[in-house]
């Protein structure tokens, strides 16, 4: 967690304790700026009247700066006439969308002079320069009514409200107070629980376009004859996941975006356990975000034997597949109380993995790499303490 030091600072990472992740800088003749080439870092952000880079305008992810300085450009760029504010990068990404495209919205209700549009800068060189159907389907739930803008080429801007990244991946997924209050008093206020009390957020429909564990199907038939039920949430609106996760009483799944949007939007009183599919700590973001919003501090069950990586990565990741240990996660549910019998719990033979990794090789167009590892330590569950508002 930075220290009080570091949060003031904005060359240092935002912290959810105060700082400049609450914090709003004004520039005139600002020149926003988006990224050139793709990339994990890239140059791209907001630069002042001299040129100067406006720290305010960068994300951060974790302790990295995942948005640095960028040259001031050589070609015209577009104007901008009238008031704005700064959004950040626009994600397609769903998580990604979720965790850092939204994280200056806050600003919205801490206005001294209201603005004409939310200006984005796209993750992507050359992307889409207007919002995609389910990112605007979400602000409108936020009660964003202003013009969305993404700023494909370098835009001057007469005058740009800078905000301070108060949401992200990192100590800051626990949220800013700005933060988690603007989303406590404008998301989704009108939508009602409504959906099963049990779900198991299923990866199986997803095309083999994202990780999961290998043999997900049985995993998913395990659980659904103990009561939960597939959710697939790619298949629903943002409204009915939303209703879905507020009715859920008890949520398996593995460790994904869909636990970004129950944080904002679930049951606080929920039972939550994640399911790890890959031998990262990158679940413990989730962690932050749902512990931070909701207070419910899910349990984590750690039961990979092996991951299968795309022969191209060189960790465990986005695209790899899990090898789990059918039977000490059936024990490890059952002494959490999250099942209970499963005297007909499915457990795949070697065999069912090699054949499930080969299918999905021969759809992707890529060799996999099994790497044994033992799984990962996972302290238990902290006593729910939910960061207030």
């Amino acid at each position: 967690m930075p220290t009080e030091t570091a949060a003031t600072d904005p060359g240092n990472p935002p912290s959810p304790l105060g700082g400049w992740s609450g914090e709003t800088v004004t520039l005139r003749d600002a020149l926003v700026v988006p990224p050139a080439v793709s990339g994990l870092v890239q140059d791209c952000g907001v630069l002042d009247a001299n040129g100067a880079f406006c720290p305010h305008s960068a994300t951060w992810r974790g302790h990295r700066q995942m948005m640095t300085a960028p040259a001031r450009p050589n070609a015209p760029v577009e104007t901008l006439a009238g008031r704005h504010l700064f959004a950040g990068q626009m994600w397609n990404h769903f998580g990604h969308f979720l965790a850092e495209s939204l994280s200056r919205l806050w600003a919205l209700d801490h206005l001294e002079n209201p603005v004409e549009s939310v200006v984005f800068i796209p993750k992507r060189p050359g992307g889409a320069t207007a919002p995609k159907g389910y990112q605007k389907a979400f602000l409108d739930l936020l009660g964003v009514s202003l013009p969305i803008r993404v700023l494909a080429r370098p835009t001057r801007v007469e005058q740009l409200v800078v905000p301070g990244q108060g949401f992200g991946l990192g100590p800051i997924a626990a949220g800013s107070e700005n933060f988690r209050r603007y989303f406590a008093d404008h998301f989704a206020r009108d939508v009602a629980p409504a959906g099963h009390r049990r779900i198991y957020l299923s990866r199986t429909r997803l095309g083999g376009l994202e990780g999961s564990v290998v043999c997900e199907d049985a995993l998913e038939r395990n659980l659904a004859r103990e009561g939960y039920v597939p959710y697939h949430p790619q298949q629903h609106s943002i409204r009915d996941q939303i209703a879905q996760y507020r009715a859920a009483e008890r949520v398996i799944g593995l460790d994904g975006s869909a636990f970004h949007l129950f944080a904002m939007a679930g049951n606080r009183t929920a039972k939550v356990a994640i399911v790890l599919r890959r031998n990262s700590k990158v679940f413990n973001g989730l962690l932050t975000h749902i512990q931070g919003f909701t207070g419910i501090a899910p349990q984590v069950f750690s039961a990979l034997t092996a991951d299968w990586i795309p022969q191209h990565k060189k960790r465990p990741g986005r695209y790899s597949f899990g090898a789990l240990d059918f039977e000490a996660l059936r024990r490890d549910l059952m002494a959490s109380g999250f099942i209970d019998g499963a005297t007909d719990w499915e457990v795949p033979r070697f065999r069912d993995i090699k054949q499930a990794m080969a299918r999905q090789s021969r759809k992707k167009g890529l060799t996999y790499v099994r790497v044994k590892s033992a799984p990962l330590q996972v302290a238990p569950p902290a006593r729910s303490a939910r960061v207030r508002p």
